[in-house]
């Protein structure tokens, strides 16, 4: 044990207090010296030492799960009732060639579809196209168009460039309107609408307003009374995977960790991506893998399937971490990737449960939406809203991969129940004219890049929706993480 200790310092490698106090009592083989000799780390930490330990015994064998005898679970008498409506891309193969014919089909495809969901709001002003407005000069009439450009002007206007399918035009955004009180809200790509009047070459704007959820609209419920589950970033082969924590949500839904009652209503969990934790996702990702083969990965993740109760259906969507395309449309996990029986979508797809009509994305969009400024990671269901708002989940071109079919995917065509959502690790939600936005959290620990960027997740915190009275309740697997 002395002489592991010497050979390690021999390296130039130093020791951390816990990990030093590790090598006093137990000897290393002689495969696992050689792999932490050949570390390029400066110091090594106990942690460190776990993950080299651990890295082909991470596997488990067999995953441990408590079952209680008298567990008589209400969603077992239930057939299961859902109907997957559209998958997205789930092939993975594009007709799109990547010419610029492909974009303009793409965003003509985008405008036609949610300036069709603008054009049903009632306005008190014609609509009129861009190369109609000169005819209607002095007139009250209401554009609608894609934001091209934004700024400020000298006189502390707002100047837009806009267009349609017809043409383009200049908007000014006057101060002192219900107009400007919004324009820190207007986003290049945005398609609003605009009341105004047109003057010269300049259409004077004071009113701005986006696609939108109706107001009129009552949170849909279910006749049984059932439960859902709300999953997404798991990270199988993280080392901060909380594989106990999961476990214990797991043993939950067999009836053995406290509030039976509502366990025994799950009939369906719904995994919004990063069920595994990638390869070569981001630079020197292996440094905080303790399982480095893909395939492994979903192994774990199967395994763990294996113990959910078999009258539960669980639906399963794809992350930026999953062995899939990075651009979106993203089409199901390979079949070869995951071998258990799950009911496998894209991201985005939209899938009827008992009735609720659910939006399933991963999220990859929040963090460009979030990045505009006004939203925080705290608050993920704010920057959900703000995609609701423009019936679009990526509407910012440039900001987040996407691949340009002549049908885009990403539109929010018909209002959903339930929007679920997962990507930046934290829990929330809200209702918004009938629909309920989610956010489901984590599985993973906090990382070393959530330390640096401020960000707390809020991980092992389950939101499960009651569909009889929806009601979300939390169910929290981590210590010192409340669970209500």
């Amino acid at each position: 044990m002395k002489s592991d200790i010497d050979s390690i310092y021999a390296k130039g490698i130093r020791l951390a207090p816990d990990a030093y106090d590790f090598l006093e009592k137990f000897a290393l083989e002689p495969a696992i010296l050689q792999k932490i000799l050949a570390s390029d780390s400066f110091m090594l930490t106990k942690d460190d030492l776990d993950g080299i330990l651990s890295a082909e015994e991470k596997i488990p064998t067999e995953t441990v799960v408590s079952r209680s005898p008298a567990f008589k679970p209400e969603a077992k008498e239930y057939a299961p009732n859902y109907k997957v409506i559209e998958k997205s891309d789930v092939s993975g193969k594009s007709r799109c060639t990547g010419k610029l014919e492909d974009f303009v089909a793409h965003f003509r495809d985008r405008y036609a579809r949610i300036s069709k969901i603008v054009r049903a709001r009632i306005s008190q002003n014609a609509i009129v196209p861009t190369s109609k407005l000169k005819s209607t000069s002095g007139s009250k009439v209401r554009l609608i168009a894609m934001v091209n450009k934004k700024q400020m002007t000298k006189k502390g206007n707002v100047l837009l460039e806009v267009e349609d399918e017809e043409g383009s035009a200049k908007v000014v955004v006057m101060k002192d309107t219900p107009g400007f009180k919004v324009h820190h809200k207007i986003l290049n790509d945005d398609i609003i609408a605009l009341d105004g009047k047109n003057v010269d070459e300049l259409f004077i704007c004071d009113n701005v307003e986006w696609p939108d959820i109706p107001v009129a609209r009552e949170q849909r419920k279910s006749e049984r009374d059932l439960g859902i589950a709300y999953l997404s970033d798991l990270h199988f082969g993280s080392k901060k995977f909380l594989e106990g924590e999961f476990s214990h949500f797991i043993s939950w839904l067999n009836g053995s960790e406290g509030r039976a009652d509502l366990a025994g209503k799950v009939k369906y969990i719904i995994i919004a991506g990063d069920v595994a934790d990638g390869i070569g996702i981001y630079p020197e990702q292996e440094k905080e893998l303790a399982v480095k083969d893909i395939y492994k990965q979903y192994a774990m993740f199967d395994s763990f399937m294996e113990k959910i109760p078999d009258y539960i259906t669980v639906i399963m969507g794809p992350g930026n971490h999953d062995a899939v395309r990075r651009a979106e449309p993203q089409p199901i996990i390979p079949y070869d990737m995951v071998k258990s029986n799950v009911v496998r979508v894209g991201s985005p797809s939209r899938v009827e449960i008992e009735g609720l009509k659910h939006l399933i994305y991963h999220g990859n969009s929040l963090d460009s939406i979030i990045a505009t400024g006004g939203l925080t990671y705290d608050k993920p269901h704010e920057a959900m809203l703000e995609l609701v708002r423009r019936r679009h989940l990526s509407p910012i071109y440039g900001q987040n991969l996407i691949v340009p079919e002549d049908h885009d995917y990403l539109v929010i065509e018909d209002e959903p129940d339930v929007v679920h959502m997962g990507h930046v690790h934290k829990n929330g939600h809200m209702l918004y004219r009938g629909t309920l936005l989610l956010n489901s959290g984590t599985f993973q620990d906090r990382t070393d890049f959530q330390v640096r960027m401020g960000h707390v997740p809020s991980p092992g915190l389950v939101p499960i929706l009651e569909t009889k009275t929806g009601k979300v309740n939390y169910i929290g697997f981590k210590e010192g993480v409340a669970g209500t």
